[in-house]
């Protein structure tokens, strides 16, 4: 497995074999953060596509900071998101996934499903923007610590207060939120 830095200038270089492994190891990544942040399936999948393209457009931009990659992508990836809020004026639709046919217990069970995710991703956009990238790589994407204090740029006690501000937010937020049900 080739490292990050090199696999970045093969990338630079244009050799399509590493832009494909850049996607391959981020992809995943990626389309969690973002959708936990939009909350809608097929709206992260289209952003995480955007984030891509936006990666091969731009990977000449990109230089060593320190920081990891992905940190880059998830710049690109929050910038989009932002974007995307803006154009919509704030309103949030969550469309029927038409082409999903449920019986019975399967349907209640996918609504259930749909209803927490909803819920938390809601939860999550009344955080900062930091509280929920500590979130959404913390608990969503289980990163540790130390890899979470590189990605952003910060050190493992300011993330572990970060995580600890956001968990208490969270819970006020949720708690609330079940008040009003």
């Amino acid at each position: 497995m080739m490292n990050e830095t090199d696999l970045i200038k093969q990338a630079q270089a244009g050799k399509p074999d590493a832009f494909s492994e850049l996607y391959a190891r981020y992809h995943k990544s990626v389309y969690t953060y973002i959708y936990y942040r939009v909350g809608e399936r097929p709206l992260a999948e289209d952003l995480t596509s955007d984030v891509f393209e936006r990666m091969v457009k731009q990977i000449q931009t990109w230089r060593p900071t320190g920081k990891p990659f992905i940190a880059w992508l998830y710049t690109i990836a929050g910038n989009l998101v932002i974007n995307h809020v803006r154009r919509q004026n704030l309103v949030e639709w969550y469309p029927l996934n038409e082409t999903e046919v449920y019986s019975g217990d399967s349907l209640m069970a996918h609504i259930g499903k749909k209803l927490e995710r909803e819920k938390l991703a809601a939860a999550l956009n009344q955080l900062t923007e930091e509280q929920r990238q500590v979130i959404i790589l913390r608990f969503l994407q289980q990163q540790p610590v130390k890899a979470i204090a590189k990605t952003i740029g910060k050190s493992d006690a300011s993330i572990k207060s970060l995580q600890r501000r956001a968990i208490n937010a969270l819970r006020r937020i949720l708690e609330n939120e079940g008040a009003h049900v």
